[in-house]
């Protein structure tokens, strides 16, 4: 894209505030996923020092139930908390406690169905899981413990969640921290007084309880606190549940995948397998602290910036989180290769035959990790940018066809050791989905690996900045951006229409968005793209403040009395004129997208 120098000079793009945005949610999903996940890599550790391999055999044919209320926790979670996000977006309170009573209605109501409805069933779907009768006792009391207790990792989605919406980040951070260690623990007290594999259940389920009810506790008091109430809006749970679907079937698959490796390694190797399982499956959840991490962190902005066309800023994020993801998984692979029979002991296992079977395992399993960055990362890009159904098609992938199809295939000709390189061509299947997709989508206009609709980069004008949120500062400001719509040649009406629109938009946001004497900044963002006789105006504005959508607070108002906009005029001239609003939250981001088109300039 190009850029007007002589404007530029006196109005610059500033991209402090975006460096520093991202690299915060990026490391703060990081730790707060690290916390989270050091309670099931010690759960497993402490299995196996305390019970050996039996203990981990068993935790690996239970692990199911944790993934199936890991379902109902993204389902309601993710889901309630981005259609809470867009209440946020209209001043909408009402709206936005109904959203989060949905959350915590729904996620409790279906966590007892679960466990209602599998108590009677247990034996039956712990040996579904691949069971063998000689840890049935034990896997019956620890399936038992967590079917009850399981509510507390669905309900920990919404504290994780609905904190994170509204910035609340280093909360977040601290209760996934508090959470491992309270888990830690209560393991060693409850294995301590004698207890077996219950201890572990126990310890996880009570530290997932009571951090999950400290986190509701915490959205429920002080300032802008969220507000239980019997839900008036039946269509919102449809709703809700249909915005967190993406993540609830992802952990859906890997709650399948899960039970049909279980089985699968039982009939290859009995219980020697289940334990090395158990380590492979620790080891897999440990890279996904950082690539879920990252993905997360970034594709909220790949969404937003796609909205923009501002595709320079996508591929930059992008590289960024691959060069992140890399390099993260690149120096834990060599870290397991290069302690693959002490970390095998680390986890408890001391019997040659299964301590050799556990080392080949991991050692196999680490020449995945790097290969799954890429696919990985991509599926939560093309969710982000629309390509929905590539999205699923990749995950489907990755987490279940080819994973088990090349797993039994291979276990025939190689045994064991065909289960750990199916691992490889799971990791390898997205990339050759996408290039096989590629052919098609290029045909349709997009380039590059990232499919990106590059018409508004290569011909379009643009001007980028940043600016205090002062009224002195703003108005400062429109001055420049007339200067650059005058340059550009815009007409006198469409001059009129952005310059007014951006000053209004950005003085309602320093007024709203931050409280008196803050020193902050609103980012803000006018592309051109003129396509033959027509133009397309795209206006963006983004800012760190409170959640607050400057063109839906005025439609509020302006329902409750048309007179309301006489003092907007600006506000009022885009409201008619906008072809689309685009308003998206992104953990405590403003982003505000409005788009023009002018026919037959």
């Amino acid at each position: 894209m190009r850029k007007n120098s002589s404007v530029v000079a006196a109005l610059e793009d500033n991209e402090i505030f975006l460096r520093r945005v991202f690299s915060k949610h990026v490391t703060s999903t990081v730790l707060a996923m690290f916390g989270g996940m050091a309670s099931s890599l010690a759960n497993s550790v402490l299995a196996g020092i305390y019970l050996g391999a039996d203990g981990l055999a068993v935790m690996s044919v239970v692990a199911p139930f944790y993934f199936l209320f890991s379902v109902v926790g993204s389902l309601v979670g993710v889901g309630g908390a981005t259609l809470a996000g867009y209440a946020l977006g209209r001043d909408d309170k009402e709206r936005v406690g109904e959203a989060f009573s949905w959350s915590l209605l729904l996620c409790l109501g279906i966590s007892l169905g679960l466990a209602l409805l599998g108590t009677p069933f247990l034996a039956q779907l712990i040996a579904a899981f691949g069971c063998p009768s000689s840890l049935m006792p034990a896997a019956m009391d620890y399936g038992l413990i967590f079917l009850w207790g399981g509510f507390g990792a669905a309900l920990f989605y919404l504290p994780f969640n609905f904190l994170r919406l509204v910035g609340r980040l280093r909360l977040t951070v601290l209760l996934c921290s508090l959470m491992g260690g309270i888990n830690v623990g209560l393991d060693f007290l409850l294995l301590y007084l004698g207890l077996g594999i219950e201890a572990i259940a126990l310890g996880t389920v009570a530290s997932q309880i009571i951090i999950s009810v400290a986190g509701c506790v915490f959205l429920l008091k002080g300032e802008g606190a969220w507000r239980v109430r019997w839900p008036a809006f039946r269509r919102d749970a449809l709703r809700l549940m249909k915005l967190g679907s993406p993540s609830a079937g992802n952990n859906f698959l890997t709650f399948v995948r899960l039970i049909l490796l279980n089985r699968l390694v039982l009939a290859v190797s009995g219980e020697t397998g289940l334990a090395a399982l158990s380590v492979v499956t620790a080891l897999e959840n440990f890279s996904v602290i950082f690539l879920s991490g990252i993905a997360q962190g970034t594709s909220s902005f790949v969404s937003v910036f796609s909205k923009e066309y501002d595709t320079v800023s996508v591929r930059r994020v992008e590289k960024q989180a691959h060069l992140w993801g890399f390099t993260l998984v690149a120096a834990l692979t060599v870290l397991i290769l290069g302690f693959d029979e002490s970390l095998c002991r680390f986890f408890g296992i001391q019997e040659a035959v299964k301590l050799t079977a556990a080392t080949e395992a991991v050692r196999i399993f680490a020449f995945s990790l790097p290969l799954s960055v890429c696919g990985y990362l991509m599926f939560f890009y093309f969710q982000a940018v629309g390509f929905t159904a590539l999205a699923n098609v990749l995950v489907l992938c990755r987490a279940l066809l080819f994973l088990i199809f090349p797993a039994w295939l291979l276990a025939a000709w190689y045994g064991l050791a065909g289960v750990w390189w199916a691992y490889t061509v799971a990791a390898l299947s997205p990339i050759a989905v996408m290039g096989l997709a590629l052919p098609y989508y290029r045909r349709r206009g997009y380039s590059g690996f990232l499919l990106q609709d590059l018409s508004a980069e290569r011909e379009g004008e643009y001007l980028s900045f940043a600016v205090r949120a002062n009224p002195e500062a703003i108005i400062a400001a429109t001055d420049q951006i007339e200067a650059f719509c005058e340059q550009n040649q815009l007409t006198g009406k469409e001059q009129i229409l952005i310059k007014m629109s951006m000053e209004e938009m950005m003085l309602s946001i320093a007024e709203h968005c931050f409280p008196p004497g803050k020193q902050d900044t609103i980012d803000g963002r006018i592309l051109l793209h003129s396509r033959g006789e027509d133009l397309m105006i795209v206006l963006r504005l983004r800012n760190g403040g409170q959640l607050y959508n400057p063109i839906e607070y005025y439609e509020s108002l302006k329902e409750k009395d048309p007179l309301a906009l006489g003092d907007a005029l600006g506000i009022a001239m885009v409201m008619k004129a906008a072809d689309a609003i685009h308003y998206k939250t992104t953990f405590g981001i403003n982003n505000l997208t409005i788009i023009i088109e002018r026919k037959g300039r």
